[in-house]
């Protein structure tokens, strides 16, 4: 199988574990970690009949745990998993045995297996659950209530709490900070706001609309931002305004290129993002108005086509660096990533050192993205820290330093000095230049701007027979 140019950059893979998929060629869900009290790093990762958790401090990194779950009834096999303190707690979507959350008790860890409890059975299938720092987890619950919330006190019995009843309705995913509950309400096309400080007394507090399925929301450690996806083709990922609750507002929105993104969690300033077919893809937000893409890594070779296929989670709250990233097709990826900051130039392209070069095209060469000039050759490029080469509309190279979390200015000289007439710049002006401006009046030829610039001899912003005339004379005046 021949497969397409990929690109990663700023992150390397360290291990690539696969597993066996479903004849349809799904199976692999999402995926999670957990650190021992030794500082051994594990994965946990679902997969077609269960979860397996992965020694990822070894090499060969070793599978500790294979534990089995319901695994029918569902094409992609979902499944959803989150660690508090020693324990591990798993949801799915599946029908078969075991329904509910499994417990496991990941405390014997390194030494000897870690156990399965007795699984929590007041719920039936969940899509996601989530663990508040202070003991409570928040499950999905696809019948009956829309969130239920079970006291964690008692790491290895979970036990039902309380509900959100009728609030939060079609609830797909919910996430927790600081007392506030941040809940993507799915096909209600919203991503409500809760006080959950009193669990008994939950109070709605804003909510943010969008137009297609809200999936997934993330605040980052402030809590004056709030990183949103929506799961649909051509809907951006979205970067609000939270700091008031009464004004909340759109700062910045990104895409990669198969324009579906999945789930996003932020650390620090980065927002780490499940990027389906084109695999995880990594970007900084400490300016959120200009949101950069700093890394990349295409865990789905295929292609970067439309549809649920590729990476389905990405975990990055390891203490070693490594981020994991799980692909419903290629399995777990182990991936090294030292984090990267994005810097900002502004500046104008010129040529001929005082001619504002409009439109002009600038590729980069690190991950092949392309930004443009606008019509007063003013240019603003966000991008990884770092010295960075860039390819001027195919043909002028320029290197552009990106210093981290700092916007700087740096106007960008093309081309030397170019001379009126010179139109293929040969430092000659002769019958060859007389020949590309006659195909410039007939169509036959597209010139860039410095070959309009030299071919519009007597600056009356067109390229006409004139041009020609004048063109011929100096040719015939200087011989």
């Amino acid at each position: 199988m021949v497969f397409p140019q990929v690109i990663n950059y700023n992150i390397d893979l360290v291990y690539n574990i696969t597993f066996e998929n479903s004849s349809n060629n799904f199976g692999v869900s999402d995926v999670w970690g957990y650190t021992d009290e030794i500082g051994n790093e594990y994965a946990v990762v679902g997969y077609k009949d269960g979860t397996s958790i992965i020694n990822v401090s070894q090499n060969p990194h070793l599978e500790v745990a294979n534990i089995i779950g319901p695994s029918n009834g569902d094409y992609y096999f979902h499944r959803d998993y989150k660690t508090y303190g020693d324990f591990l707690y798993i949801v799915n979507e599946m029908y078969g045995g075991d329904v509910g959350m499994q417990v496991i008790d990941l405390s014997p860890l390194p030494e000897n297996s870690p156990i399965q409890l007795e699984t929590y059975n007041y719920i039936g299938q969940s899509h996601n659950l989530w663990i508040d720092p202070s003991g409570f987890a928040f499950i999905e619950h696809q019948v009956g209530d829309n969130i239920q919330i079970v006291n964690l006190e008692d790491q290895s019995q979970p036990v039902y709490e309380s509900t959100f009843g009728n609030l939060a309705s079609n609830c797909h995913d919910i996430y927790t900070k600081n007392n506030i509950a941040y809940v993507s309400e799915g096909w209600s096309n919203q991503y409500g706001i809760y006080d959950i400080s009193d669990l008994n007394n939950i109070i709605p507090l804003a909510n943010i609309p969008c137009d297609g399925y809200a999936h997934n929301a993330w605040a980052n450690d402030s809590g004056n931002l709030l990183v949103t996806t929506e799961e649909t083709e051509n809907k951006t990922i979205k970067i609000w305004d939270i700091s008031d609750l009464n004004n909340i507002n759109l700062l910045g929105e990104y895409l990669g290129e198969n324009n579906l993104a999945h789930n996003v969690h932020i650390k620090d300033n980065l927002v780490y993002i499940s990027h389906y077919t084109t695999g995880i893809k990594i970007i900084d937000i400490f300016n959120p108005l200009w949101p950069v893409e700093v890394a990349a890594y295409d865990t789905y070779p295929l292609n970067d086509g439309d549809g649920f296929y590729g990476c389905w989670g990405a975990y990055p709250f390891t203490s070693n660096g490594y981020v994991y990233a799980s692909d419903m097709q290629y399995g777990l990826y182990i991936l090294d990533f030292d984090e990267v900051s994005a810097g900002w130039v502004s500046g104008t392209i010129y040529f001929n050192n005082t001619i504002p070069f409009e439109n002009a095209s600038i590729k980069a060469m690190l991950n092949n993205k392309i930004f443009n000039s606008d019509e007063n050759g003013f240019f603003h490029i966000g991008f990884p820290e770092g010295e960075h080469t860039f390819i001027i509309n195919n043909q002028d190279t320029v290197f552009i330093d990106f210093y981290p979390h700092e916007s700087t200015t740096q106007n960008i000289f093309i081309g030397g000095e170019l001379i009126m007439g010179d139109i293929n710049q040969d430092m000659t002006i002769d019958i060859l230049d007389v020949i590309i401006i006659v195909n410039i009046i007939l169509g036959d030829f597209n010139p860039n701007e410095q070959e309009i610039w030299a071919g519009d001899i007597n600056q009356d912003n067109i390229i006409n027979i004139q041009d020609v005339i004048i063109l011929v004379q100096i040719i015939l005046n200087r011989n």
